[in-house]
């Protein structure tokens, strides 16, 4: 506990430096300085060696508020959000287990929206979103730390969602809470790997470089908008890759669980995966548009999926099941969300056509006592699905675009897919 408020302290201290050191300057007078500590719970408590599942995390940020003076239509429409660059410290080390698992502390850099939706002269509340990286020193290793496969990576990709209430008790300085939901996954991109989510809350203090006055964003002017109301079109290629779960599972029973080093050598291969898709999505506003899609989906490891499932299955299952075909066609809500060149890209499908082996009541009930790893079946085998990402829009080379997606079952990762497009319409 000394720790945490030695540290809490420490990075208070780091504040009113940057203060001193910067307040002469015009230029940084729209920065905000923050420091948080907060406690988080594992939330699925799958692994059965855990004793503990709490954990703090302790963090630094510097922020950029938004104000009516730079006459932004997006800044306006949200409110007049701030941007935040941030460092935190995850101390996952803090898990204790009935063995000799171990848990690294996590190192994350990320980006993070804030969006007011209450403001009041001593109050103010809303939502905030964060995406970045997290460092992850410490993972998952047969022979030397076989318990922790959850975490197979050291980049792993970091996404939180939460609500925020703060007090002003002054020009400058203020302290808020705030509870959020917080996701860590390597995307797929090697197993084992369950991801980790958690919920929790913290505390924080924050410090403007320039008075607070929430006056002065509720009596801002109408800007006028430059978008255009209509139907736009998007055709996009997608690609990644995956690790596949079924793989992982065959590969466990049929290693030799008294030679884990040979377990490690047996590597699961990622293989590529490919996406063609065409979105039909009508903006009716600047900050949002709505629409459906046609996704075509493309993998290549069809023949070691089934090699397989006949090792976890048998050839029964296998050989009564719909059969395995590298296509998947799926139907998607399409819902983007505008700040200027950049969109929010979001889509839940369902597959109308899908056909990838077993899929049943038995691929739920895989587990394997002596790596640890809980009963859960492939995930990727199912009859919906979801997409979330970034995209940036550039006008000048004809509305193409670039961007980036994490595709689930579930909310677990499938894979993550890099894209490139081409926007049609208004």
């Amino acid at each position: 506990m000394m720790n945490g408020l030695r540290r809490f302290t420490l990075i208070g201290a780091l504040l009113l430096f940057a203060h001193y050191s910067y307040s002469q300057s015009e230029a940084l007078s729209d920065l905000i300085f923050t420091s948080q500590g907060s406690y988080g719970i594992d939330m699925e408590k799958a692994r059965p060696n855990q004793k503990s599942f709490g954990y703090m995390t302790y963090g630094l940020g510097v922020g950029y508020q938004t104000n009516p003076g730079e006459e932004c239509q997006y800044a306006q429409a949200f409110g007049f959000p701030v941007f935040n660059f941030g460092f935190s410290l995850a101390r996952m080390s803090n898990f204790q287990f009935y063995d000799q698992t171990r848990f690294s502390d996590f190192y994350s850099l990320f980006g993070s929206f804030e969006r007011t939706l209450l403001r009041k002269s001593k109050f103010s509340a809303g939502y905030k979103l964060d995406f970045g990286l997290s460092y992850n020193p410490d993972r998952y290793d047969p022979v030397n730390n076989p318990g922790n496969n959850w975490l197979s990576s050291p980049l792993m990709a970091y996404f939180g969602a939460g609500a925020f209430i703060e007090y002003h008790m002054g020009k400058r300085w203020s302290i808020g809470a705030d509870a959020m939901f917080r996701h860590y996954s390597n995307g797929r991109l090697a197993l084992p790997n369950e991801a980790l989510n958690s919920m929790g809350g913290g505390v924080y203090v924050r410090y403007r470089m320039e008075e607070y006055d929430h006056s002065k964003y509720l009596k801002s002017a109408p800007i006028k908008t430059d978008y255009e109301k209509g139907f736009q079109y998007m055709l996009t290629l997608g690609t990644g890759f995956h690790a596949c779960m079924a793989e992982w599972h065959a590969y466990v029973e049929r290693a030799d669980l008294n030679d884990k080093q040979a377990v490690n050598n047996q590597q699961i291969k990622a293989h590529p995966k490919f996406s063609l898709s065409f979105d039909a999505v009508y903006r009716y506003s600047l900050r949002y548009a709505t629409g459906i899609g046609l996704d075509l989906f493309y993998s290549t490891n069809m023949e070691e999926l089934e090699a397989s499932d006949r090792i976890v299955y048998g050839d029964e299952l296998v050989n009564n099941s719909p059969g395995y075909n590298p296509l998947s066609v799926g139907i998607a809500l399409i819902q983007e969300v505008y700040w200027r060149n950049f969109a929010v890209h979001i889509s839940v499908g369902a597959y109308p056509y899908r056909h990838k082996g077993v899929n049943g009541p038995e691929t739920k009930e895989i587990k394997n006592e002596s790596l640890g790893s809980a009963a859960v079946g492939d995930r990727e085998r199912g009859w919906h699905y979801e997409k979330a990402g970034l995209r940036y829009y550039m006008p000048k080379l004809g509305d193409t675009f670039v961007g980036f997606a994490i595709k689930s079952h579930k909310i677990k990762a499938e894979y993550l897919e890099f894209s490139i497009g081409k926007r049609f319409g208004n």
